[in-house]
């Protein structure tokens, strides 16, 4: 299997900390989207990361590709069988993507020209960047791990998020704010699947 990815993807993060995880042999494809003669859309038409290629065919995006290498790579699963925990799980994924979405729009709109920018969409996805995390927060309050004080799928993909936030946003305050959140990521971080993924500051 290969899968293409680049360093600051927060989508590709999760599935390359699962393949860590799961100790899958993967070989790992880095690539640069902005760059010309990248050719991902040669494996991807959306051009976009992750991208796994398995059996000669392509996997894409990054909940699916998480699904294919946890089945693929045998126990232990990190997405539970279990439908109504494997709901809370791809619900946590949902979120945790949808507040990468949200923290990626406003970096593209930051890189437009100044006279271009749109404010109404910095406070609309920074609505959805609060509300998101105070969600995720109140989910935590308690716990070490989100599915039954368990490591799972739902942690790498809040991990991630969180992770891209505060490279993204480093004013805000996790300690304070959002302090469940804040011991979740201090612990994920113990690991070395989140250390050796960690989002590249200067990217």
């Amino acid at each position: 299997m290969k899968l293409f990815y680049s360093n600051n993807s927060p989508y590709a993060r999760k599935i390359r900390i699962l393949i860590d995880e799961k100790k899958v042999s993967v070989t790992l494809e880095k690539v640069v989207l902005a760059d010309k003669n990248c050719t991902i859309h040669e494996y991807n038409p959306l051009a976009k990361v992750p991208t796994l290629i398995a059996n000669d065919i392509s996997i894409f995006d990054s909940p699916v590709i998480a699904e294919y290498v946890d089945q693929k790579s045998g126990l232990p699963y990190l997405i539970p069988s279990d439908f109504d925990k494997k709901i809370l799980v791809k619900r946590w994924e949902a979120i945790s993507d949808g507040l990468c979405d949200a923290a990626v729009a406003i970096m593209l709109e930051k890189r437009k020209p100044l006279s271009q920018q749109n404010t109404d969409l910095f406070e609309k996805q920074m609505r959805k960047i609060k509300l998101s995390l105070e969600w995720l927060n109140r989910e935590m309050e308690g716990k070490e791990y989100y599915l039954d004080n368990k490591f799972s799928y739902a942690d790498i993909a809040a991990g991630c998020a969180l992770g891209y936030v505060k490279l993204r946003y480093p004013e805000i305050d996790f300690k304070n704010e959002y302090l469940s959140l804040y011991r979740l990521y201090e612990l994920l971080m113990q690991r070395s699947s989140f250390q050796t993924t960690a989002p590249e500051p200067y990217l």
